[in-house]
């Protein structure tokens, strides 16, 4: 999956904007755990998860294309 161009990076928290753009231009890989559409990664201190959490909460599925 890819996340659209549509999607403009700066209307998002500086954090987000960079793994949204990465999303942009490398794409993800999309697993069905038969939840809500969600992000994870790593734990890391540096992130707030809060602020992660409502930004790519603002993402939904119709802003991704699927690339092959």
């Amino acid at each position: 999956m890819r996340l659209k161009s549509t999607v403009d990076p700066t209307r998002f928290a500086a954090p987000a904007a960079v793994i949204i753009r990465a999303m942009q231009k490398y794409g993800l890989i999309l697993a069905d755990n038969g939840s809500d559409w969600f992000v994870t990664g790593a734990p890391d201190p540096r992130w707030d998860d809060e602020l992660m959490h409502d930004e790519f909460a603002r993402i939904t599925g119709d802003d991704f294309e699927v690339v092959e």
